[in-house]
């Protein structure tokens, strides 16, 4: 039976542990010779976060590459979406990319995104051909005449031009005041000269690249974010944004210092993008927000397993207009086919210019629904057992309240209510098992987590006893 290496968004572990530059050497050579025989694809765009084992990563990668006869444009620290959009529209001929990011996992982790000569990330069919070659153990190297040869590229320098050629410039008297925070992430180069380029007036806080991530772990939760908060508050901001250690995700701070869920800012976008019978694509994770704003124009919601490239995969299946994950990573097919931390926050001022609303108001304009998120830490090997274990204690249960719902198992388990969800999911990128709930009110969110959180708990205690 092969191996399996990638997981929910490329592959992940901890740094010097499993990412040994040996691996990342010999996954990278794989890699381009795969590339190579497929696409007759040889230009690599490379590309890393500012993590501190980012660099060793990366001159492995590097080699293993040049040992396929790959040429690699080394681009240094910048975010995830600027290799994706370089890559999709061949500046420079760059035929595929390699990003070593770890995005918002612990500071002693790291990972490795591969993506396509179109730009989307690899998933399904082609992880399995690449894992098959990997565990085949059958790396041939090119000859001594044939290595490759480093050369250097400005991934972020494009990137940059493209968000403000999609932005809107004001005068600077019209200009909103932001607080932005990048978490001392890759977009820490990027996001506050674009922001200021387009008239804005800046304040920013943790905006020194650092891989310890001092100021606040990478993970931009409303827990991470209340200092944020406070400044918004404290500034009278007019908007507060904030982005992950590898700049493909951005969460909102409104003018009345409220954090915005993932989910309610990609129903925002999808509302202005959307058109009668127009498709929107998202995680089984996704505030039921976006139902509401899918059926406002007679449109469809497809939902996928959680994963940045399951969506895009099912975007470019349906022609969907538009995709976005929960977690605050929004997809704009025709632009770029990744997650766009960036794009996202220039979409959003975009709106706010066209709605002369600000944000508070907007958000106002749309059903409440709430939410509780929650995990248990759980070993690899028990996840696919703890799955099978809620769903048997769900069964079981004695409560006439949980009988006769339906069940969703795209992706873990669902509990659909006609006032609210419960979904259990195992992680692929951490030990940790996830236990979402939303409802229409507090009240009931808080009864589906409790209930939640109680058959997690008891399924994954029969297990370990």
């Amino acid at each position: 039976m092969v191996g399996k290496l990638f997981g929910t968004t490329g592959i992940r572990g901890t740094a010097n542990d499993f990412l040994t530059p040996e691996f990342c050497s010999n996954i990278a050579y794989v890699f381009g010779n795969y590339v190579r025989e497929k696409f007759n694809a040889k230009n690599v765009l490379v590309g890393m976060d500012p993590r501190t084992s980012s660099d060793m990563i990366k001159h492995a990668v590097i080699s293993g590459l040049l040992s396929a006869g790959c040429d690699v444009y080394d681009s240094g620290i910048t975010p995830v979406p600027s290799i994706q959009y370089a890559v999709k529209e061949k500046i420079y001929k760059f035929d595929v990319g390699i990003m070593i990011t770890g995005s918002h996992i612990p500071i002693d982790r790291n990972g490795l995104k591969f993506f396509m000569p179109n730009g989307n990330e690899v998933y399904g069919k082609i992880e399995e051909e690449i894992e098959e070659l990997y565990f085949s153990g059958k790396f041939k190297r090119v000859l001594w005449n044939e290595i490759g040869k480093i050369y250097t590229a400005d991934a972020g320098k494009i990137y940059k031009e493209m968000l403000l050629k999609e932005g809107v410039k004001v005068d600077k008297e019209n200009g909103l005041k932001i607080v932005v925070d990048t978490g001392h992430g890759a977009q820490s180069k990027i996001m506050p000269f674009v922001l200021r380029e387009l008239g804005h007036k800046v304040i920013t806080l943790n905006a020194q690249m650092d891989g310890f991530f001092p100021g606040r772990p990478s993970e931009p939760d409303k827990k991470n974010l209340e200092n944020l908060i406070k400044v918004v508050n404290a500034l009278n901001a007019d908007l507060g944004m904030a982005f992950d250690g590898d700049g493909d995700r951005s969460i909102f701070v409104d003018d009345k210092g409220e954090y915005i869920m993932g989910d309610m800012i990609g129903a925002t976008i999808a509302d202005h993008l959307m058109k009668e019978g127009d498709f929107v694509v998202t995680g089984i994770s996704t505030s039921a927000i976006i139902d509401y704003v899918a059926e406002k124009h007679k449109g469809k919601v497809i939902r996928t397993k959680v994963g940045a490239a399951d969506v895009v995969g099912a975007i470019m299946e349906n022609n969907a207009i538009f995709g976005f994950e929960e977690n605050g990573g929004s997809i704009f097919p025709k632009i770029n086919l990744g997650r766009e931390g960036g794009l996202t926050a220039v979409k959003i001022l975009k709106i706010l210019h066209d709605k002369k609303k600000k944000l508070s108001e907007i958000i106002a304009e749309y059903p409440k629904f709430y939410q509780i998120k929650e995990k248990i830490q759980c070993r690899d090997e028990l996840k696919n057992k703890l799955t099978l274990a809620i769903k048997e204690k769900i069964k079981e249960s004695k409560e006439s309240k949980y009988k006769n719902t339906k069940i969703d198992e795209t992706d873990g388990i669902k509990i659909l209510f006609s006032d609210g969800w419960i979904l259990f999911r195992p992680s692929w990128t951490e030990p940790i098992y996830r236990i979402f709930a939303e409802g229409k009110s507090e009240s009931r969110t808080a009864e589906l987590i409790e209930f939640g959180r109680k058959i997690a708990n008891e399924a994954l205690k029969g297990l370990i006893c």
